[in-house]
């Protein structure tokens, strides 16, 4: 299981409990995705109210290919998971491989 890097950038409610938080993710044509959901989904630290953002993030994922970009770049497609989607409902995404690692024990 790997995890792709996203930015934890606002509180936005303290409900439903233990808060609800903002995160981008920045693909690999640009655009930046944003998701809502519990702060433990994209942090295994403490994130408040009170925090000061942005914050560094991740959400766990499945590489699903890798191809090459112009220039040698590397490009992985990656599913998430944990039911995590964009406010658009996407759950796959383009982005450099320099965004995704190995999910730390």
């Amino acid at each position: 299981m790997d995890e792709v890097r996203c930015e934890i950038v606002r509180w936005v409610s303290d409900e439903p409990q233990p808060g609800w938080v903002e995160a981008t993710i920045v693909d690999a044509q640009g655009r930046r995705w944003s998701f809502f959901d519990k702060p433990p989904i994209f942090s295994d630290g403490e994130v408040l109210r009170s925090s000061e953002f942005p914050l560094p993030g991740a959400i766990r994922c499945e590489v699903v290919s890798s191809t090459h970009a112009e220039g040698g770049v590397e490009i992985v497609e990656v599913r998430l998971l944990d039911g995590v989607e964009s406010t658009e409902g996407a759950t796959r995404f383009l982005v450099r491989a320099e965004e995704v690692s190995p999910l730390e024990s």
